[in-house]
C-alpha cells in the first residue's frame, strides 16, 4: 500500500531529518547546566555532555526514531507506543526510551508516536490512523498530563490550533471547562478507552498508562534527562519494567 505522507491526518515534524536541540533540551540550556559540577558531572556519566551526545533523528514519516532511514513498515512485527514527550523522548537519547527498551524486550519493532507538548486527543487521532495501518502487536498508551486538548483542526494542514494548557486559551467556554479537574480526567479516559475498543476491534493487545503518575516521580527515583525538566533513564527503565510485569500477567 502506498500513502501520499503530504495528505495523511497528521503533521507531527520534519522528516528524513537530524536534530542536536529539541525544546525543551536547548543549547543554551545545556551550556548552563554544564557550569553546575552536579548536572555537568552527571551529564559527563551518561556520556551527554558533549552537544552531540543526544540526537533527534526523525525518519520519513516525521517521527522520532533510531535513524533517519527507520520508516514504520506494516511488515515488521510492531509494537505502537503512543504518547506526548515522556514518550519522544525529550533530553534522552533513543536507547534510554521507554519503548525502545520495551521493544528490545519484546523482540519487537518501536514505532515512538510521541509529541511533544501532545495530548490525549492527538493520541487518539494517531491511533486511528496508524493502528489499522501497522497492525501492531501491541499498543502501549502513555496518556499525556491533563489539561491538554486539540480544540481545532486546521483542514488545510491537518495540525490541531489549540494543543496547550488551557489557561492560556483565549476561547472562555474553554478555559472554564478545562479548569474543571473532572473533565480533564474525562477527556483522557474517552480517549484511552477509544484506544482500547480500536484495538479490541482488531484483535491487538492494549495497556494504558498516566504520564501523571509514572513521570511525575521525584529525580531521585526517576533521575532526569538532560533538559533538567523530563524523566531521566531510570524513569524509563522502572516504567519499562512495570509494562513488562502487566504484559507477563496479560
Amino acid at each position: 500500500m502506498t500513502h501520499d505522507i503530504t495528505k495523511m491526518p497528521w503533521q507531527p515534524g520534519e522528516r528524513s531529518v537530524t536534530f542536536q536541540w529539541w525544546p525543551t533540551d536547548t543549547e543554551a540550556r545545556f551550556n548552563e547546566m554544564m557550569q553546575d559540577p552536579i548536572h555537568r558531572a552527571y551529564f559527563q556519566e551518561k556520556g551527554w555532555d558533549k552537544p552531540d551526545g543526544i540526537s533527534y533523528h526523525f525518519n520519513n514519516q516525521g517521527f522520532r526514531a533510531q535513524s533517519i532511514d527507520d520508516n514504520f513498515d506494516p511488515q515488521n512485527n510492531n509494537l505502537v507506543a503512543l504518547g506526548c514527550s515522556f514518550t519522544m523522548g525529550i533530553g534522552l537519547p533513543y536507547k534510554d526510551l521507554w519503548p525502545t527498551r520495551l521493544a528490545q524486550a519484546l523482540n519487537l519493532k518501536a514505532c515512538n508516536f510521541g509529541w511533544g507538548g501532545g495530548s490525549s486527543d492527538r493520541c487518539f487521532r494517531l491511533a486511528e490512523y496508524w493502528i489499522p495501518h501497522l497492525k501492531p502487536k501491541l499498543v502501549v498508551l502513555l496518556n499525556p498530563p491533563r489539561g491538554r486538548m486539540e480544540v481545532v483542526i486546521n483542514q488545510d494542514t491537518g495540525e490541531p490550533e489549540g494543543v496547550m494548557p488551557m489557561d492560556n486559551h483565549p476561547d472562555a467556554f474553554v478555559k472554564k471547562w478545562m479548569s474543571v479537574d473532572e473533565n480533564q480526567r474525562l477527556n483522557n479516559l474517552k480517549n484511552s478507552l477509544a484506544i482500547e475498543a480500536l484495538c479490541n476491534r482488531l484483535g491487538i493487545p492494549f495497556l494504558p498508562y498516566e504520564a501523571d503518575t509514572w513521570m511525575s516521580r521525584s529525580r531521585e527515583e526517576a533521575e532526569y534527562a538532560r533538559d533538567y525538566f523530563h524523566a531521566g533513564p531510570e524513569g524509563h527503565k522502572s516504567f519499562t519494567e512495570r509494562i513488562l510485569n502487566d504484559w507477563s500477567k496479560k
